[in-house]
């Protein structure tokens, strides 16, 4: 949107606390909207956010640094779901447990996030979040179609008019009369 951040700058120095203030805010307001309340569990999401939005910005400068730190907040917590999940994270999947987790109806699910972040693990909210988790109905059936000739009757005047035209001038023989003339 503005300026382009950089999180390392070629004296060494890193991005400026100035320039982490906004989207610090904005993630902290982002993670409350998601449920997250302790604010110990909120001060170290928003410090893991910012780690990975300096690792981007260090690999190419960052167009809008608030947009940049809620992309990795999401991503933050679908890598948390899919380690949560373990083999059962495909797609589907994935944006049912999100749902389900995001709902609040995964008791302390905030805090196992912040323990997935920080190393620690110790229980899975995995069956819980499966007892939540609603996946669409009915399951995804491919179908057999058969293959259909589309005949557009542009296509059929423009093969009638190139007969009519290739008989006027390659065979005068077959030329009709003209109505109400002699030939």
């Amino acid at each position: 949107m503005g300026t382009r951040i950089g999180a390392s700058f070629p004296d060494g120095t890193e991005m400026l606390a100035a320039d982490w203030q906004p989207a610090s805010q904005r993630v902290s307001d982002y993670l409350t909207a998601m449920g997250v309340s302790e604010p110990l569990d909120m001060e170290r999401l928003v410090a893991q956010v910012r780690l990975r939005v300096d690792s981007r910005a260090i690999a190419a400068p960052l167009e809008d640094i608030v947009e940049s730190a809620i992309e990795e907040t999401h991503a933050l917590l679908d890598e948390w779901l899919v380690a949560e999940l373990g083999h059962e994270a495909d797609a589907n999947n994935l944006e049912a447990a999100r749902a389900a987790v995001l709902s609040g109806h995964v008791s302390g699910w905030s805090a196992r996030w912040v323990s997935f972040i920080i190393g620690l693990t110790d229980h899975s909210l995995a069956p819980a979040i499966h007892a939540l988790t609603i996946l669409p109905l009915p399951e995804p059936a491919p179908l057999v179609m058969d293959a259909n000739v589309i005949d557009l009757c542009c296509h059929r005047l423009r093969r009638r008019i190139a007969a009519a035209i290739c008989r006027f001038f390659c065979h005068p023989e077959l030329r009709t009369p003209a109505h109400g003339g002699s030939s």
